[in-house]
């Protein structure tokens, strides 16, 4: 009797969680992922039905949780390919680059020369930043197959090592392979217009082919064939081009800069303005921007602000003078500790004639000419910087009177004086020698 109603008993169980997971199955099967997470919480955690909640956490795009369940499942099952390919695919979603990676790589561990792991692999170091392991791997994979996309991203981990021969290799073999792939035609693009005017034609070659036989709607293709043709001279082909490209809904910094840039040059002021306006609202720090924009503004009468505009763009030189005056200071004086005198003189000298009224630089100059003994220089820049003094500077003494303050530049007019003594001595003790 006692076993016929434990056998009841276990029966009726299995009923019940037979039903429970058809639920949850069926659940899955109209896409009720809410639900099947509800209904999993009170389902015995097995391995199925982990799996059937990290495909319903997935579904609804939460790809951290589902990661966790995969985590869990790996750590019973460690070298299950499945599993590690899911777990990789949900970190990647996930934006955990670290632990994509790090599966893919047990993934290829555990089935040496599968070209599927091998690309993922490379793909993944190239997500994680990786850049010499992303080449090193996708050379592995190029051995059997020479994936555009991989070539791409090949390309920009050559980039990032700063090899742009490699990279623009890459980035040519990518799109040799695939003519449709925009993004490495545009990396070649970038490449070519950073030549200058020996690069803006085969930029417009190129992306000419393309609008034409490609794509005649992708955008950043059209903005790259205004530029060059803006550049080129070509301001008509760039006007046509970049309004085009407004008319897809490019209303970008790039575009509409170039577009006012190229109505400028045309002299049609007034559709200028219209386009460097709207770039100036985007972006207003480009001095280049304040000189066309607001002499724009002046030739089309409205003076306010055409004197606004320039104004700023003054404002801007100045403030950039300025702080290009500091990086010349700490470049000198990083070449003066070095001991590089010729390159601290050289930067000592661009800080002063952005900042003349700096004298104490004078008394650096010296200085480093007078340690590397080249008296001659130091000399005549010793006596340069005495020519600033204050008329009533008493040179002879070498310390402050009692409650005195005295400024470190009086110091160095004092310390100057000396040593000009000490130099032309020394200079006529020389020639008289010789």
């Amino acid at each position: 009797m006692k076993k016929t109603v434990l056998s009841g008993i276990l029966i009726l169980c299995s009923v019940l969680l037979a039903a429970q997971s058809n639920e949850v199955r069926s659940a899955l099967q109209q896409y009720r992922y809410k639900e099947a997470l509800l209904l999993l919480e009170n389902e015995p955690e097995t391995a199925e039905n982990l799996l059937l909640k990290a495909e319903s956490l997935e579904k609804l795009y939460n790809y951290a949780d589902a990661l966790t369940v995969y985590e869990r499942l790996l750590q019973n099952n460690p070298d299950d390919t499945e599993l590690l390919i899911s777990a990789a695919e949900c970190a990647s979603q996930a934006g955990d680059t670290e632990s994509a990676l790090k599966n893919w790589i047990k993934a290829d561990s555990l089935s040496p020369g599968n070209l599927f792991f091998q690309t993922k692999k490379a793909m993944a170091y190239y997500r994680n930043g990786n850049w010499q392991e992303t080449i090193e791997s996708a050379q592995t994979v190029f051995q059997s197959d020479s994936i555009p996309l991989l070539l791409r991203m090949t390309g920009d981990a050559f980039l990032n090592l700063n090899d742009p021969i490699e990279a623009g290799y890459c980035y040519s073999k990518a799109y040799e392979k695939n003519p449709s792939d925009h993004l490495s035609l545009s990396r070649i693009c970038e490449f070519y217009y950073a030549l200058g005017e020996i690069g803006y034609d085969t930029v417009v070659v190129m992306t000419e082919k393309y609008l034409n036989e490609i794509n005649p709607n992708q955008k950043s293709i059209g903005q790259f064939n205004g530029m060059a043709n803006y550049s080129s001279g070509n301001f008509d082909k760039a006007i046509e081009r970049l309004e085009a490209n407004i008319a897809l809904g490019d209303s970008s910094y790039t575009t509409t800069y170039f577009l006012g840039m190229s109505n400028y040059g045309k002299s049609w002021h007034y559709e200028a303005v219209k386009w460097l306006s709207k770039a100036y609202e985007i972006n207003d720090k480009d001095v280049n921007l304040n000189f066309y924009y607001g002499t724009a503004l002046g030739r089309i009468k409205n003076r306010d602000k055409a004197v606004e505009v320039l104004q700023e763009g003054m404002d801007k030189i100045h403030e950039m003078s300025e702080k290009l005056y500091g990086f010349d200071v700490s470049m000198a004086e990083t070449y003066q500790n070095s001991n590089n005198p010729a390159k601290a003189i050289e930067y000592y000298l661009s800080a002063y004639k952005r900042q003349p009224d700096q004298h104490n630089l004078l008394y650096s100059i010296a200085h480093v000419y007078d340690t590397a003994k080249d008296y001659k220089n130091a000399l005549a820049t010793y006596e340069r910087f005495m020519k600033t003094a204050p008329k009533n500077l008493d040179f002879t003494r070498s310390t402050p009177a009692e409650g005195e303050k005295m400024r470190m530049e009086d110091f160095y007019y004092m310390v100057s004086f000396r040593r000009i003594k000490e130099l032309q001595e020394q200079l006529f003790m020389q020639s008289g020698k010789k």
